[in-house]
């Protein structure tokens, strides 16, 4: 991952589907809650989020055991 300064000069030049792909690239399950808050940073809109989400076909994944109640991202393999 890119230190958070990087980050931003980054995004000028990357779309909100760009920064997200780049976020979940690897296939690997992400927290959704870590997802959010870097997102925050990045000066995107939240519905340019959300249809970057829709877009690239994110899978979700809901764990919730007793006091557990995690959402988890990833891109469809």
């Amino acid at each position: 991952m890119l230190p958070l300064s990087e980050k931003k000069t980054e995004n000028k030049n990357m779309s909100c589907e760009d920064w997200l792909a780049n976020q979940l690239k690897d296939g690997e399950w992400h927290l959704v809650d870590w997802i959010r808050t870097e997102f925050k940073k990045t000066g995107f809109k939240k519905s340019e989020f959300k249809a970057a989400r829709k877009n690239l076909g994110v899978e979700t994944f809901h764990q919730q055991e007793d006091d557990i109640n995690n959402w988890f991202w990833r891109l469809k393999k």
